[in-house]
């Protein structure tokens, strides 16, 4: 199957341009907030507590935007996310320049900006599945994470040679370009030209409706469970990259742009995968994300203890492959399993599960590299994605064996 099959929709081909953009700014915006934080305050305590206020909004916030996208007008919501990313952007490139940008400051802007993109991100899935065909929407899933590590691979490049060539608040004047240009994008999206078929007449209802769904699917719930976790403590890549190259390699920020190229690399071939898997009448599977955890976490685990910084991102890239096989598979998972009439808000749901491990984990991680260092950080989040995956993965074959002996 055609890995950009859906690109066949006008509507989609427009939504993978601006969601890749989106991807684009938000890596850059990591980037350059982990390393301000780690320049003004050298902490990695400071960089994990940092992580709650750039992931707590997504806690509080992410069910919202899935009620948000089932109920809304979802361009013109995007249109105000946009406008707003935009606006604190240049604001921040200002702040930084007149030199009264602190850390204090910096989490204050982290939070304000996490809690509009919080609500963007249900928002952008549900109008993504809304212009294909239903036997298009696992594909859908995987491009979305291409357009994902397509920002990851260039927007931590961009911000990090933006760091090196000018300073630390160069790349807040590109994110509020970029921005305002989505803004300009977004009146082509033609959202009375939905092509698939009984699709967007969902009448607005209740969470309560996607709850009790989700009470009837415990292996949907239990693979956002592990989703949240594995993210959370076994997949920071952000946080944990950030320390290897400043901390341990003794780097500036232009090798954290060739870290996120190396992981970024990875993660478009796991994402292409995962596309050619989704031909019609394929159901993604719990087992294929489990089996992927095996070996992301393999491959993590060996990284922790490389001696030099490209054998250490070679690691990383190829970690990051099964990092995107096991993401997709989990999202797949949520929105091929969620009824039509509520799917934003089921996604919402997820995200929110999704963020509590992501923003708790920060801190754990961090204060674990501080007190025992961030090879053993890596290398103990490994080690818990793989025993929690061989352990699940092996229940879920005994089960199914004992079934076909019935």
């Amino acid at each position: 199957m055609n890995l950009f099959t859906s690109f066949k929709f006008f509507n989609y081909r427009l939504i993978f341009t601006y969601s890749t953009l989106m991807s684009v700014a938000g890596w850059a915006h990591q980037v350059t907030m982990d390393w301000l934080v780690l320049d003004l305050t050298g902490s990695a305590a400071a960089l994990g507590g940092m992580l709650v206020f750039q992931l707590g909004p997504y806690i509080l916030i992410s069910v919202v935007g899935g009620s948000i996208a089932d109920r809304f007008n979802k361009r013109d919501f995007l249109m105000l996310v946009t406008a707003l990313d935009a606006t604190f952007s240049f604001t921040l490139f200002l702040l930084y320049h007149k030199g009264t940008l602190t850390y204090s400051f910096l989490t204050f802007s982290a939070l304000i900006i996490a809690t509009v993109n919080a609500m963007e991100g249900p928002v952008r899935t549900a109008i993504s599945l809304e212009v294909v065909r239903a036997e298009n929407l696992t594909n859908v899933m995987s491009l979305n994470s291409v357009t994902f590590n397509i920002g990851r691979l260039i927007g931590t490049l961009m911000a990090g040679l933006l760091i090196t060539r000018f300073d630390n608040g160069a790349p807040w004047f590109a994110l509020g370009l970029i921005y305002f240009l989505l803004f300009c994008i977004l009146p082509l999206l033609g959202v009375r030209e939905i092509e698939m078929e009984n699709f967007g007449a969902s009448k607005p209802g209740k969470l309560l409706d996607a709850v009790r769904f989700l009470r009837t699917t415990p292996m949907l719930v239990l693979s956002m469970a592990m989703a949240a976790t594995f993210v959370g403590l076994g997949m920071q890549f952000g946080l944990t990259s950030s320390l290897m190259v400043k901390n341990v390699f003794k780097l500036n920020a232009s090798y954290l742009g060739y870290i996120g190229v190396a992981v970024s690399l990875g993660c478009i071939a796991g994402a292409a995968i995962a596309a050619r898997w989704s031909v019609p009448g394929h159901a993604p599977k719990l087992s294929t994300m489990l089996k992927s955890g095996v070996f992301v976490s393999i491959f993590w685990m060996l990284s922790a203890f490389m001696p030099s910084f490209w054998v250490y991102a070679f690691f990383a890239g190829v970690a990051s492959v099964f990092h995107l096989t096991f993401m997709v598979t989990s999202n797949s998972l949520v929105m091929a399993s969620s009824p039509e009439d509520f799917r934003g808000r089921i996604y919402g749901i997820y995200l929110f599960i999704f963020y509590i491990g992501a923003s708790s984990g920060g801190p754990i991680v961090g204060w674990f590299a501080q007190v025992f260092g961030v090879r053993w950080a890596i290398f103990s989040g490994g080690v818990l994605t793989f025993v929690i995956s061989a352990v699940i993965y092996t229940c879920i074959r005994r089960l199914e064996k004992k079934s076909a002996l019935r």
